[in-house]
Order: structure tokens, then C-alpha cells, then sequence
């Protein structure tokens, strides 16, 4: 397979996933840096499936984007724009996230192991069924969130905001737990919400 000498990183992008790809697999052993695509826009782009492990995506506008399915793990996400973006089942191990605003994405049976979400805003975001073991949430805004069935193994939630979140079943107990009494409110409020949603949909008369 031939490559056009001098392409920018953008543009081997727009040449689609099996191209780039390629081009990932191909020419490892001289990718002695991430490719650079710093402040990039990419609203709505459609990159299912497309390898950016380790990829600098700082500032990046990712709005919208639809992103299943690919592997972003170790990328550089700090300060992008990720409201509106399908991340699920996305490999995000280790992800450096600090500083997004991820509104509204999806990250459904994500992979964010190690991933470092810290001072990020994440209301209304769906983390169900995703792996967030040793993954770092501090001082990130997560009102709303769905977290059922996530697993939260040694997550690090010190003060997160966790106003309205709902939990399938109650943290890990070696989970560091958000500090001052916003964090401890909305865990409480959370978890008596989904107390009564759980009484809700087993009631026969309901």
C-alpha cells in the first residue's frame, strides 16, 4: 500500500479508517511521537473504529462525534470537546482527559481504566456498564450521571459532584469517596433515588 509522502496527520484522517489505519500499523516503528492533531475539528465526524492510541487531541472539537468501537488508549484529550460524542465501547485505558467537557457524551461499556478525568464536566453522562477501575474523577462534574452496572474498582471520586447520579449498587468499599458535603449529599440523593426507582418497577400495581 502506498502513502502520499508529507500528508499531514488531518489529512490521512479524512482518507478514512482502513487507510489510517494502515498507516498506524505500518509505519509504527517511525511514529516516535503521537500524531499531532492539536485543536482539530472533528464535529461530528464519524471515527468508529478508528486506532488514535496515544494520538494529541488537546483542544480537539470532537462535538457530536461518533467514536464506538475506537482505541484511544493513552490519547491526549485534555480540554477537548466531547459534548454530544458516542464513546461507547471505546478503549479510553489511561486517557488523559482533564479539563473536557464531555456533556452529554456517551460512554457506554467504555474501557477508562487508569484514565484521568480530573476537573472535567461530565453532567448527564452515561458511564453504564463502563470499566472505570483506578480511573480519577476528582473535582469532575458528574451531576446526573448513570453509572449502573460501572465497575468502580479503586475509582478515585474526591470532590466530585455527584448530585442526581445513579447507582445500581453502592460504591466499592476500598473507593476513595468524594470529600465536603456536596459530595456526600449527592451520594446519598443518588442512591435513595435509585432505592425508589428499584421499588417502582417491581411493584405488581405499578
Amino acid at each position: 500500500m502506498k502513502y502520499m509522502v508529507n500528508q499531514s496527520p488531518l489529512e490521512r484522517l479524512t482518507e478514512g479508517k482502513t487507510l489510517w489505519n494502515a498507516w498506524r500499523h505500518d509505519y509504527a516503528e517511525i511514529q516516535a511521537f503521537e500524531p499531532e492533531l492539536h485543536g482539530v475539528d472533528l464535529y461530528k465526524a464519524d471515527l468508529t473504529g478508528f486506532d488514535l492510541h496515544e494520538v494529541d487531541l488537546t483542544e480537539a472539537n470532537l462535538c457530536e462525534a461518533n467514536l464506538r468501537g475506537a482505541d484511544l488508549h493513552g490519547a491526549d484529550l485534555r480540554h477537548a470537546d466531547l459534548r454530544g460524542a458516542d464513546l461507547s465501547n471505546a478503549n479510553l485505558m489511561k486517557t488523559r482527559m482533564y479539563g473536557a467537557d464531555a456533556r452529554g457524551a456517551l460512554f457506554h461499556n467504555a474501557n477508562l481504566m487508569g484514565a484521568d478525568l480530573n476537573n472535567t464536566d461530565l453532567r448527564g453522562v452515561d458511564f453504564s456498564g463502563a470499566i472505570l477501575g483506578k480511573a480519577s474523577f476528582h473535582k469532575a462534574n458528574m451531576a446526573g450521571v448513570d453509572l449502573r452496572e460501572a465497575n468502580l474498582d479503586k475509582v478515585d471520586l474526591r470532590d466530585a459532584n455527584l448530585d442526581r447520579a445513579i447507582f445500581r449498587k453502592p460504591f466499592p468499599e476500598q473507593a476513595p469517596l468524594p470529600d465536603g458535603e456536596r459530595g456526600k449529599r449527592g451520594l446519598k440523593t443518588s442512591l435513595k433515588a435509585e432505592k425508589r426507582r428499584t421499588t417502582i418497577q417491581n411493584d405488581p400495581a405499578a
